[in-house]
């Protein structure tokens, strides 16, 4: 029981990334269909974190549309003006949520030393490592948010499709690893 509980704290300390916001040049929200990704990057926004929104993200067959339309519309349904929303629409992966938006970065000249990555509470050790290759000169901040899974580090282990989704990420670090895409720094 004891050895059991030790790999639940080892396995919760590496997957779930959290940092405190502070002020930053721009905010990354990488694909998802999870309405909870971009409302938090709006009210980052509007607490003055940031004055750039990026939502990536190509086609999602579940919505029937492109995931970052899908956050683009939450930014514009709450206000956010579009002269301050980014897009990209090809990527279909984390990596390529990386490397698509530092090409929307690079086209419009925005300043980037500082990133607020909004990511899913499972999802956040992945996207940060992955962003870190790609970003590798910025200081990126996870800030992560609870979706519609409700996979948190306290319950992860309770429930078999939650350790399932937890392990999921685990083997994708594991294949970016192999693959070079994410950087251990």
């Amino acid at each position: 029981m004891e050895r059991r509980l030790e790999t639940i704290k080892s396995i919760t300390r590496f997957i779930f990334v959290s940092d405190k916001p502070q002020k930053a040049d721009i905010i990354i929200v990488p694909g998802s269909s999870h309405p909870q990704l971009p409302i938090k990057a709006v009210n980052l926004y509007k607490k003055g974190y940031a004055h750039k929104l990026i939502f990536t993200g190509g086609f999602n067959n579940q919505m029937g549309k492109n995931d970052c339309d899908f956050g683009k519309e939450i930014a514009l349904k709450n206000g956010i003006p579009d002269k301050d929303i980014f897009i990209e629409s090809v990527s279909t992966n984390t990596k390529e949520n990386a490397i698509e938006a530092l090409k929307v970065i690079k086209k419009y000249q925005l300043a980037y030393k500082t990133i607020l990555l909004v990511s899913k509470l499972y999802h956040s050790r992945r996207l940060k490592m992955t962003f870190s290759k790609v970003f590798n000169d910025s200081n990126l901040l996870i800030i992560p948010v609870k979706d519609n899974r409700d996979i948190t580090r306290f319950n992860w282990w309770k429930d078999r499709e939650k350790t399932s989704k937890v392990m999921e990420e685990i083997a994708k670090i594991s294949e970016y690893f192999q693959k070079g895409d994410l950087s251990l720094n």
